[in-house]
């Protein structure tokens, strides 16, 4: 979907919340607690700093942005990675074993309570508080 037009970030408008995207070019971080599970995929703009483990992030969840939520990885995994730049690979594509076996990795970390088939925890997406800023600011800027 559409973020950005020549390098200003743009918003679409819903009256449905999760239809609306979410401006701006992003970095995505996955958040693991002291376990070893990832708790939670965090949206960041790119420009910002990555967040690190031990460092109290303020986040706003998707589907709650009216609320900020304090959190603190015991790990950060940054999972949004480059392989086309202006048409060209820049990053040696990966075979389809290696992604079979990364997926396979990734969903053996999950906690039980996000992996059951009955009743699953809702895994949840969140983004920092200065992306959801440029989200209000694009948002009331159009009325």
């Amino acid at each position: 979907q559409l973020v950005e037009v020549n390098g200003s970030p743009c918003l679409k408008l819903t009256e449905d919340e999760e239809k609306m995207t979410i401006p701006g070019k992003k970095a995505v971080y996955r958040l693991y607690n002291a376990a070893g599970h990832p708790f939670m995929d965090l949206m960041a703009l790119e420009e910002e700093p990555s967040p690190s483990a031990g460092q109290e992030l303020g986040i706003r969840v998707l589907g709650r942005l009216e609320e900020t939520t304090k959190v603190t990885p015991t790990s950060v995994e940054p999972l949004h990675r480059t392989y086309f730049r202006d048409g060209q690979v820049c990053e040696p594509l990966p075979s389809l074993p290696e992604v079979r076996s990364h997926a396979q990795v990734s969903l053996s970390l999950l906690s039980p309570a996000h992996r059951r088939l009955r009743e699953p925890q809702p895994y949840p997406v969140a983004v920092t508080e200065r992306l959801h800023r440029l989200f209000l600011e694009l948002r009331q800027g159009s009325h």
